[in-house]
């Protein structure tokens, strides 16, 4: 049995040994964060109760709406072309929200006490509105996941009552999903006097929703490529190049409103004159947005798989980068007081991600996360050079 077990474990990856005792040590300085309080652990203040830990958690569930926007084109507007990517999507979806309730779990005061969102809720807190919203949209992405876990299992049997209910749980999910991408940035409607005028506005919750839909596309177009690179399978070049389409229109969209908003708030001139505010404010509309506009507008962009996940990359860095300019960059001192994480605060996100990473990878190698999609070539412990697909196969 031993020999059988090492003999497995010789199949897989390297990498993955890699982002495992990364994810060890990670979780090691959590459990001792959990231990010893966020006093010592962290750099977190009353000036600054938030910090790294809650920029990661917002740019993560952006990142994740692939997963409600995927289902919300395939179940709902009947993009049947798009279904191959439901599978892997849906995955990266379930981990990432799980990766941000683990998160979440470290940054409470009182981890201890987590229940008492759903024992003791407070409902006027918007909070209460995204921690339930998170949890069950988290249970639904399960939900979703879960004949790919028992396809080859005994318990295979319930599969036909699970696909039964699928649609309307998929309806269910897509519209939490929505409802806590927009309640994420009307969280900060309240913090006028802290956040910076170029981000701040009261249509926080659009903007955060719209730049979500572009941001889960594009780790979509991305993953379909890395997927290509690292387990010899992806979705067909025409699969890409529709989600690509959308693109340019999204963006767009959020780009008009975001600059309407400036002109009729009055607050045009800060574009220029705000310091390393307007920097960081042009930096993530650059990268995420004005490029990436012209830049899936070409079909032959569209029609790469090198040159789309460049500009998958761009967005989700734009999206990424506006979540953390809203959260932490465009915040203004309190009295003077900074804040830098401190390097325990790196080290738990850090092993988180890499523990995202190494569950994503052995799930996809052991189960058929992958069976829907085009099978390229035979999947190698290491990484080929990148190539296009062959014509064929589109």
């Amino acid at each position: 049995m031993l020999r059988k077990l090492f003999h497995e474990l010789s199949t897989l990856p390297k990498y993955i040994y890699v982002f495992a005792a990364i994810t060890a040590f990670g979780l090691s300085i959590g459990i001792y964060r959990m231990y010893a309080g966020l006093g010592v652990t962290t750099n977190l203040s009353k000036a600054f109760p938030w910090g790294i830990w809650i920029s990661f958690d917002l740019a993560t569930v952006a990142l994740s709406g692939g997963a409600f926007t995927l289902a919300a084109l395939v179940y709902v507007l009947h993009f049947e072309s798009l279904h191959s990517a439901v599978r892997p999507t849906v995955l990266a979806g379930l981990l990432g929200y799980s990766s941000v309730l683990v998160i979440l779990l470290f940054d409470l005061g009182r981890w201890d006490r987590f229940y008492n969102v759903f024992l003791h809720p407070n409902f006027s807190s918007a909070l209460l509105e995204v921690s339930w919203c998170i949890a069950a949209y988290s249970s639904i992405l399960f939900y979703e996941l879960s004949p790919v876990l028992l396809e080859k299992s005994r318990w295979r049997r319930f599969l036909p009552t699970i696909k039964k209910y699928t649609i309307p749980i998929v309806i269910a999910g897509v519209t939490l999903s929505t409802m806590h991408q927009s309640s994420l940035g009307t969280m900060f409607v309240i913090m006028s006097p802290r956040l910076h005028p170029l981000w701040y506005s009261m249509i926080l919750p659009i903007f955060f929703l719209v730049s979500s839909l572009a941001a889960g596309i594009s780790l979509v177009i991305a993953g379909a490529t890395v997927s290509y690179w690292l387990f010899g399978r992806s979705l067909k070049i025409r699969i890409l190049a529709k989600l690509g389409w959308f693109l340019p229109w999204i963006l767009s969209f959020y780009v008009v409103l975001k600059f309407g908003e400036l002109l009729i708030a009055g607050e045009l001139d800060m574009l220029f004159s705000s310091g390393h505010y307007s920097v960081l404010f042009w930096a993530e509309l650059i990268i995420g947005f004005f490029i990436p506009i012209a830049w899936f507008s070409f079909k032959r962009v569209r029609n790469s798989r090198i040159l789309s996940m460049f500009g998958a990359f761009m967005i989700m860095g734009g999206v990424v980068l506006n979540r953390f300019d809203v959260t932490w960059f465009g915040m203004n001192p309190v009295d003077g007081e900074t804040y830098s994480p401190h390097w325990m605060e790196v080290a738990i996100l850090v092993g988180v991600v890499a523990g995202l990473i190494t569950i994503y990878s052995l799930v996809a190698h052991y189960f058929p996360v992958y069976e829907e999609t085009e099978l390229y070539r035979e999947p190698a412990n290491t990484a080929p050079r990148l190539q296009e697909a062959p014509a064929s196969g589109d």
